[in-house]
């Protein structure tokens, strides 16, 4: 529906497999537009295509499924362990032991699910609707979900104005706790991330018993159950002392924080204007952040270092995501496109500095409007 009207070839491509595009897309052609209405491709468009027909050529579409088993080992080796662990040793330091490898084992695994949440993995369609709408509507306040976090966040003044959400069918209300909230954003930042595997539960939950249509709801459900069912029994061996219990939740949880920030530093700092007639890969471009970090670090990140080339072509599997990356570099440099790439901690300080230019600017907002109240009351008095 975002394309509705627009030239929607490099989104296709980027989306859809060659059997799609080659099999299924013919059938839904309803005719072809006549030659005086026909547009002529930008050099960008073009030369986007020539780079998937590149990436094609040398196999970069395909998986290696070895690189997914050895993430299987891995995640059992961190299951197992956290539980070993609690039963093995119930006291602080197990524990503790026990907590952190339960958020590592999470925070990794998100990196999978995302992957495959993009047929990155099996190439098989599955539905992800909020994450490919953000990849089509990559930043903007009234149509990308993944930026649209009020009353507590917000990357753009514009949110002040009540935007209606798309996707969520509901107005985002600059209401009382906006007020309080968005000023100090840039203080509460990485607090508020801490706590967002708290939020990731009460959106599933939301999701999962919504009136709406939820492809798989019974396989959603399932999954639920089953996390909470061995979740809560190793918790449950520790129930003469609540206290250990409740360290394992809050520790386990909240040292996620490093994933919520590696999935806000990919776009946060980066423009939320609306570019009428942007291409797919300008937008790309404009609206996402690489981090630079060494290959032997790439674990560490888990793709999400790698969003420029991810946004430009989401279904290249993770571990083929840097042999790209040159490519995805060149092709800027030859369009003069600028391609956000910054260490860590720069990164980092970029959407502080934009989470204080939005607070400050909301700030002075409310300010204004306060004292124009003000002024408007003692007029009445005086009258």
């Amino acid at each position: 529906m975002h394309m509705n009207g627009k030239d929607s070839t490099d989104a296709i491509i980027a989306y859809h497999p060659d059997w799609v595009i080659d099999k299924k897309i013919p059938h839904f052609c309803v005719g072809e537009l006549a030659p005086n209405e026909r547009t002529v491709d930008s050099k960008i468009s073009l030369a986007y295509r020539q780079l998937d027909e590149r990436i094609r050529k040398a196999g970069l579409y395909q998986t290696n499924y070895n690189f997914y088993i050895r993430e299987i080992i891995k995640f059992a080796f961190f299951w197992v362990g956290a539980i070993y662990l609690i039963l093995r040793f119930p006291n602080f330091y197990g524990v503790l032991g026990s907590a952190f490898l339960c958020a590592t084992l999470w925070w990794q695994a998100a990196f999978v699910a995302h992957d495959a949440g993009h047929s990155g993995i099996t190439h098989d369609a599955w539905t992800d609707m909020n994450h490919n709408v953000h990849h089509i509507v990559t930043n903007h306040p009234e149509h990308d979900p993944d930026i649209q976090h009020m009353p507590f966040l917000a990357v753009t003044a514009k949110l002040m104005n009540n935007l209606y959400s798309s996707y969520y069918k509901r107005v985002m209300e600059f209401d009382a706790v906006a007020k309080v909230m968005i000023p100090i954003q840039h203080y509460t930042f990485y607090v508020l991330l801490a706590f967002g595997r708290f939020n990731l539960y009460a959106n599933s939950l939301a999701y999962v018993f919504s009136k709406d249509r939820v492809p798989h709801r019974t396989l959603e459900l399932c999954g639920i159950a089953v996390y909470w069912t061995w979740y809560l029994a190793l918790l449950s061996t520790l129930r003469e002392t609540p206290g250990l219990i409740v360290m394992h939740i809050l520790v386990s949880h909240m040292l996620t924080v490093i994933l919520h920030v590696q999935i806000t530093l990919s776009h946060f700092g980066m423009p939320t204007d609306v570019v009428e007639d942007e291409t797919f890969a300008e937008m790309a471009l404009r609206t996402s952040m690489d981090v630079d970090c060494p290959r032997w670090f790439d674990w560490f990140h888990g793709g999400l270092q790698f969003q420029v080339e991810h946004h430009m072509y989401p279904r290249v599997p993770r571990h083929n995501l840097r042999k790209i990356r040159p490519w995805i570099a060149q092709f800027a440099k030859d369009h003069g496109l600028t391609f956000h790439n910054y260490d860590f901690i720069h990164g980092n300080g970029i959407v502080l500095k934009c989470l204080h230019h939005v607070a400050m600017e909301v700030k002075e907002s409310l300010k204004a409007v306060c004292e124009k109240v003000a002024e408007e009351d003692k007029k009445k008095k005086l009258m």
